[in-house]
């Protein structure tokens, strides 16, 4: 029994095409045990690393309006 690990693409036809090179004229069982590909996730950086990062002077928060009360969690 040999195993071959590889990644592919599979197409809209759905066709997984496998070369086998040094198999020709037999039968042979095959098992195909597949996982999708997931891009790797971003590491989180924190919010603190940008602070202060901008330094031009005309960035500047424009003023916010007032907020209505609230009524208190209970």
């Amino acid at each position: 029994m040999h195993s071959i690990k590889l990644k592919s693409h599979i197409g809209s036809d759905g066709f997984l095409k496998v070369r086998l090179p040094d198999v020709q004229n037999m039968d042979i069982e095959v098992i195909i045990v597949y996982q999708t590909s997931l891009p790797k996730p971003m590491e989180a950086t924190p919010l603190s690393q940008f602070y202060g990062c901008i330094q031009d002077d005309s960035f500047i928060r424009h003023p916010q309006n007032e907020q209505p009360e609230r009524e208190p969690l209970e």
